[in-house]
């Protein structure tokens, strides 16, 4: 990891004293618990909201007309709907968020191709460039690769 000017001030909880370090760790503790907790207040408002019935007619009436039941017109069905229509007009966002909600979306299992993974990896053991093309030297060993400088 890179040293930022910032970072030159910074004292690592291993360093400090153990009554300041406890200290630091039970703020984090009660911040992060503050947050858990906000955030489930908003889950549960959004909740709440979500199951409240549609009060706008000409959207009552155009979502009927697809074959939606009337009990099921919530705002619920709103953001469904707007997810709909962001896909159909081709926002990829939308299209995206649409798979994975339908559980045909990417396998989320799957490890993401990360090339500072692949880097850090390649550094616990010795590869072997023969069977990477993409790795293996263009110019022959005893080649000076470095041009020189016109004077």
């Amino acid at each position: 990891m890179g040293s930022r000017p910032q970072d030159k001030n910074l004292i690592p909880l291993t360093e400090r004293p153990e009554e300041e370090a406890q200290a630091i760790r039970s703020m984090g503790g009660k911040a992060s618990q503050e947050k858990i907790r906000k955030r489930k207040a908003m889950a549960e408002l959004l909740e709440t909201y979500s199951g409240l019935p549609i009060r706008d007619g000409r959207v009552r009436k155009r979502l009927t007309n697809l074959g939606i039941d009337p009990d099921d017109l919530t705002q619920k069905m709103l953001v469904a709907d707007g997810i709909m229509k962001a896909a159909q007009s081709g926002n990829t966002y939308a299209i995206q968020l649409f798979l994975d909600l339908l559980g045909e979306g990417e396998n989320k299992n799957a490890k993401p191709n990360n090339l500072l993974d692949a880097i850090k990896d390649s550094t616990q053991e010795d590869i072997a460039d023969d069977d990477l093309p993409e790795v293996q030297q263009a110019a022959n060993p005893d080649a000076d690769v470095v041009e020189q400088a016109e004077v």
